[in-house]
């Protein structure tokens, strides 16, 4: 997608401004981004594996959809739009919660709050040109592979698996008890 205004907030995730996305790098301001994880109907999750032509993190494994949020734009909101833009699929989205990340990549400290949504969808995903690939893992196994091998995968989904981990977990065996 091309460049695009973004919310700036502060240590408190209210908004103080906005700038274009493209500036944050330089400019290292915190942001805001959506991140979705996406179950099916028997609880394995749906990780897709970032395209090789990524500035950050490409051909890692990462969550069903996870991008920044537009000026203006809430976090759920944001969420629907990127699950749909990124794999086509099209679902109700709860807002589970709100956490602030700051990850190194390449040299740069990215700062941001991340708004963290699950949902369900037993939909085959359409992925566009941001992804590679995608797979369904069980809920028990994806534990195991980021215990085991967590270079595989975005250190953004790292931190936003390990933060709601146990309640994704009662998703996953329960559905939406949670």
């Amino acid at each position: 997608m091309s460049d695009h205004m973004v919310d700036v907030v502060n240590e408190h995730d209210e908004v103080i401004g906005s700038d274009l996305k493209s500036r944050k790098s330089e400019r290292g301001f915190i942001s805001r981004v959506a991140a979705v994880f996406l179950l099916d109907s028997a609880g394995s999750l749906i990780i897709c594996r970032r395209s090789p032509t990524k500035k950050f993190s490409p051909n890692l494994y990462d969550l069903a959809a996870v991008g920044s949020v537009f000026s203006g734009e809430s976090y759920e909101d944001a969420a629907k739009r990127e699950l749909s833009e990124e794999t086509g699929i099209s679902c109700d989205l709860t807002l589970v919660d709100v956490i602030y990340q700051e990850n190194i990549e390449n040299g740069v400290m990215m700062r941001h709050y991340c708004g963290i949504c699950v949902g369900r969808s037993d939909e085959e995903p359409r992925l566009n040109d941001e992804l590679s690939g995608w797979r369904k893992v069980p809920f028990a196994r994806l534990v195991e592979e980021l215990s085991r091998e967590p270079e595989k995968f975005c250190p953004g989904f790292v931190n936003d698996f390990r933060h709601i981990e146990e309640k994704l977990g009662r998703i996953a065996s329960d559905g939406w008890s949670a």
